[in-house]
């Protein structure tokens, strides 16, 4: 018998399809038990016809909140009573939250992100910053970095050009941070590269299965730019391989996906969770399974 579950326990949920393979509910439910709360943390599979009935069940059966993930994240803004800074301007919500019986969404992406940047030694100020990508974290974090404007520079960078002047000029229109976009096939690449102090993976190359791939070419990482991907599977891509060959800081995405959740869990029980309750390589050999 569980006794941390009881007639008093309030429910959080993952909201997405599919949702199968998340690790939010062992991060969740073992902080729970471990700070003596009374909530308990469940995936909820979502069909996409399900998903406004889904939304006011949170609101009538009272649930404490939840996370969003997709394929829902821009679905979920039109449900919200309010949303934060961040969120009206990405579009996007990853975690819903109660504030006097209104619905809230945000975002905690970002503040995972620069978390995980923390925990290495890595702070953003004054870097240089490639972004690989133009999908839906790259444009979170794209976003995010320009609003607080502490970086020098910020160009996305990718395959499809129109895509990545797209985004970049989103960028530079909502925030008034001006953001650059270069393609892989262009000779601006070199230089851009060069300047680079701090290159994140936001596209999926070198995920597992296609683990023998990378989403940028070696010839352009050097020892002297901090290299993040926001894969965790597998726990080391060839990019990052490649890039601690050269004697680069590496880190993936696990730690983000671990500090965006706890940001997540103070807005629903007004906690902090101490990092130190969690042990990376039991993560890492749940993410395996």
């Amino acid at each position: 018998m569980d006794s941390h579950i009881r007639g008093s326990s309030r429910v959080v949920c993952l909201l997405g399809n599919p949702v199968a393979h998340s690790i939010s509910p062992q991060i969740h439910n073992h902080a729970f038990r471990i700070l003596g709360l009374p909530y308990v943390y469940i995936p909820v599979a979502v069909k996409p016809s399900a998903l406004s009935s889904v939304l006011f069940t949170l609101r009538g059966c009272g649930f404490a909140g939840a996370n969003v993930t997709i394929p829902y994240k821009t679905r979920v803004v039109n449900y919200c009573d309010s949303l934060s800074d961040l969120s009206k301007i990405t579009g996007t919500v990853n975690t819903l939250y109660f504030d006097e019986g209104r619905l809230c969404g945000t975002t905690t992406d970002h503040e995972g992100f620069k978390r995980a940047l923390h925990s290495m030694g890595c702070e953003l100020k004054n870097k240089q910053v490639v972004i690989l990508g133009n999908g839906g974290t790259a444009r979170t974090l794209s976003l995010a970095l320009a609003m607080e404007k502490e970086v020098t520079s910020l160009t996305i960078v990718g395959r499809n050009k129109t895509r990545i002047l797209s985004l970049a000029s989103e960028v530079t229109e909502k925030t008034g941070f001006s953001a650059g976009a270069c393609s892989l096939e262009e000779s601006e690449l070199d230089d851009v590269m060069q300047q680079c102090t701090l290159l994140v993976n936001c596209t999926c190359v070198g995920m597992h299965p296609d683990v023998n791939s990378s989403p940028i070419p070696e010839k352009y990482l050097h020892k002297d730019m901090v290299v993040f991907d926001a894969i965790y599977n597998p726990l080391k891509t060839k990019l990052l391989q490649d890039a601690q060959a050269i004697g680069c800081a590496v880190q993936n995405g696990l730690r983000m996906l671990l500090f965006q959740g706890l940001a997540s869990f103070k807005l629903w029980t007004g906690k902090d969770v101490p990092e130190e309750i969690f042990d990376i390589s039991e993560l890492q050999r749940l993410l395996l399974k």
